[in-house]
């Protein structure tokens, strides 16, 4: 089986989310295509594991990797890089 990983790439403001079609004023720019912060946090990607517990990040953690998307995406790649669901 393999996975399907979702890397974030930018972000801009004002758009349209390419999963459920709502106005945005944050739009979340990523390989697969342009998604809210909270579609992409809640139904996009599978939650991460730490430490035996998984998480979803918040929509606000999720703007702001795509905030710095462009600036570290050399520097820690992972941090940009989810699995799909």
């Amino acid at each position: 089986m393999t996975t399907t990983t979702i890397n974030i790439t930018g972000y801009f403001e004002g758009g349209c989310c390419g999963h459920c079609g709502r106005e945005l004023r944050y739009c979340v720019q990523t390989d697969a295509g342009t998604f809210g912060a909270a579609c992409f946090s809640k139904t996009i990607t599978k939650p991460r594991t730490y430490r035996g517990k998984s998480y979803r990040l918040s929509t606000d953690a999720v703007i702001s990797l795509a905030k710095t998307a462009r600036r570290d995406m050399a520097r820690y790649p992972e941090q940009f890089t989810f699995e799909a669901a």
